[in-house]
């Protein structure tokens, strides 16, 4: 663990030795690549989460074919 926080003080200094433009040149493509990794995993999670969720609230079906448990099949709450 010392050797990594060693080389990661190298990198703070000789990052912050460096003038702005040549700062933001180096750092934004970092950035970037996180912040995209980030919504990547973030889409993938709440994608599945709406997903689950619809299927959890999704009516369950008795088999007489209106979905609403009235036995007749047309969907129309029982009534002919």
């Amino acid at each position: 663990m010392g050797g990594f926080l060693n080389w990661w003080d190298g990198v703070e200094l000789w990052l912050s030795g460096l003038p702005f433009l040549a700062q933001t040149v180096v750092v934004m493509p970092v950035v970037l690549a996180l912040a995209y990794g980030i919504a990547v995993l973030l889409d993938g999670a709440l994608g599945n989460g709406i997903r689950l969720r619809k299927l959890a609230r999704r009516p369950h079906r008795d088999g007489n074919g209106d979905g609403n448990g009235n036995g007749n099949g047309n969907g129309n709450g029982g009534k002919a």
